[in-house]
């Protein structure tokens, strides 16, 4: 019965937090990884616990507040990364990527994507700034072929989570803003 009704009180003290029946604002707190002096001694896979042993609901990322931000309010993922604010690993586990050779050239040539409606700007797709984080080997050739114009993208393809769709949408900035890439005059000539 005690075991119960103990369950009872922190199941309401976690649905229904102090300050919440008053009408309160309830704040939260930040993100552990805003706090440094909180030690997360976690796994990935593994369910994060408080001091009491419990599971704690808070999230467990970086504020993205200080992070630099494009012309649309997103994130600028690549500017964060040149600039040193973030770094991130080669590996979800820490260790060295092993690159193979094909990986290690760098291609900062940008392709320029012709839109197939006529209302809509192209698209100048950067390779500079996807370089900044991923290897030739994570689009090519499983998502784009190498040669320029050889993959026919499509929207309806992005949204289904296809091309740039495997990125974009999920960890990636997302495509709701169409003129964050759709942002070439189209030439008269054509």
């Amino acid at each position: 019965m005690l075991k119960s009704a103990l369950t009872i009180a922190l199941f309401l003290a976690f649905v229904y937090p102090p300050g919440s029946a008053s009408g309160e604002p309830v704040l939260m707190d930040p993100a552990p990884a805003d706090r440094p002096f909180l030690e997360l001694k976690s796994k990935p896979g593994e369910v994060k616990k408080d001091r009491y042993g419990l599971p704690d609901p808070t999230p467990d990322v970086i504020s993205l507040t200080h992070l630099p931000k494009d012309r649309y309010g997103f994130v600028d993922w690549a500017e964060a990364i040149s600039s040193g604010i973030i770094s991130p690993k080669s590996s979800i586990d820490g260790s060295p990527a092993r690159l193979a050779p094909a990986d290690r050239q760098r291609f900062d040539g940008d392709i320029l994507i012709r839109s197939k409606k006529d209302f809509m700007p192209d698209v100048l797709f950067p390779h500079t700034a996807h370089n900044e984080w991923l290897k030739c080997s994570t689009c090519h050739p499983a998502i784009f072929k190498k040669k320029a114009g050889a993959t026919r993208i499509s929207m309806t393809g992005i949204w289904k989570g296809r091309y740039c769709g495997v990125c974009h949408d999920k960890v990636a900035f997302p495509t709701r803003n169409c003129f964050k890439c759709h942002s070439i005059p189209r030439q008269a000539d054509r």
